[in-house]
């Protein structure tokens, strides 16, 4: 019997079981590489929808939740310089030259209407200066000077009031500011005498220059003599 033909048929059976063999691992191979792509494309679509409906319920309950995270300023901000404030007057610090309750200070001219006691100036008509020297909140000092043939100078520390409607501040100036005090009277000349005196009067602001003032004197001398002041003074601050 000849071989040769059984043996050619085995070797074209082996071939072709070899062949198919290599056919189905490759297909197990394309299907095992294919499967993990695929896997990974879903687990990735499932993480961006799960990302995304939370950031869905957050903007729902804040509406003002930002889509991207704010970025934090590489810079800082400019320091601010803090503002200053005025300076203001404490109402009991003694300041020579500070306005009071009554109004401000002043130095002025007026006349004198002597009313009784001829012996020295304050007692008869002549020309006068006057002034307030405001020291706290209501007190004050008003020198004056009551020029003729027996000059006198008045130097009178006196208490300011004010007239104020009822809540209003006692700080603020009154419109009409009533005083009264006392100090020393020096009389000059051929009557010359010292002694007490009393004042009283008010000053009326007539605007932020000028402060009208009437007042009246009373010198205690060997006879007592009493004038009536009537002036205008010319409002500063501080000495």
């Amino acid at each position: 019997m000849n071989a040769k033909p059984i043996k050619q048929i085995f070797v074209a059976v082996g071939i072709a079981t070899v062949g198919v063999l290599a056919g189905g691992l490759s297909a197990q191979a394309q299907t095992a590489s294919s499967n993990p792509t695929q896997d990974t494309k879903v687990s990735t679509s499932a993480a961006a929808l799960r990302n995304d409906s939370a950031n869905s319920t957050v903007a729902q309950v804040d509406p003002t939740y930002p889509s991207t995270q704010p970025t934090t300023p590489t810079t800082e901000p400019p320091a601010t310089t803090p503002e200053t404030t005025p300076t203001q007057t404490t109402p009991g610090a003694i300041e020579p030259g500070r306005a009071t309750r009554g109004g401000s200070s002043y130095v002025g001219v007026g006349g004198n209407i002597g009313l009784g006691g001829g012996d020295t100036a304050l007692g008869i008509g002549n020309f006068t200066v006057i002034s307030k020297i405001g020291f706290t909140e209501a007190v004050s000092a008003r020198p004056a000077v009551v020029i003729g043939d027996d000059t006198t100078f008045l130097i009178p520390i006196t208490y300011d009031f004010t007239v104020q409607p009822t809540g209003v501040a006692t700080e603020a100036i009154s419109s009409f500011a009533p005083y009264v005090g006392g100090g020393l009277a020096i009389a000059t000349g051929d009557n010359s005498d010292v002694g007490p005196m009393l004042t009283a009067g008010a000053d009326v602001p007539l605007g932020d220059r000028l402060t009208a003032n009437a007042g009246v004197n009373v010198g205690f001398f060997d006879s007592t003599s009493v004038g009536l002041t009537i002036g205008v003074g010319y409002n500063f601050e501080g000495l």
